[in-house]
């Protein structure tokens, strides 16, 4: 994207690595910008860790946001795969990845596994 992203939502934790190094990480996901009638595109980045993670292309707003969101939740799920924790920068307090993104990215129906 040429322009400045306006960001959708913005949420920063810190990640402790299982050797006690902390990292801050700002997630963003941008506002989503119409390219054509059935493309859509909005920014996500995670400031800290994937410093730009390019813009994200869906069918419409809806799935470029979900997509975005969904990478967000993917690669912190390889840091958590590895080791490390996640704390609220604010409080400090422990941060699991469900209260950040409350349904797993993909299951085999397209919905998430468990109770709906």
């Amino acid at each position: 994207m040429n322009t400045r992203p306006q960001w959708l939502a913005a949420r920063t934790i810190i990640a402790i690595e299982p050797n006690g190094t902390e990292r801050m990480i700002t997630l963003r996901v941008g506002i989503p910008l119409e390219v054509s009638p059935d493309e859509w595109v909005c920014a996500c980045t995670m400031d800290g860790y994937h410093e730009n993670l390019g813009p994200i292309h869906g069918v419409d707003a809806w799935q470029a946001i979900q997509l975005a969101f969904n990478l967000q939740h993917q690669l912190l799920g390889y840091l958590a795969e590895k080791g490390t924790k996640f704390i609220y920068a604010e409080s400090r307090e422990p941060l699991e990845l469900v209260e950040l993104f409350p349904h797993p990215p993909h299951s085999d129906k397209g919905l998430p596994s468990g109770d709906v």
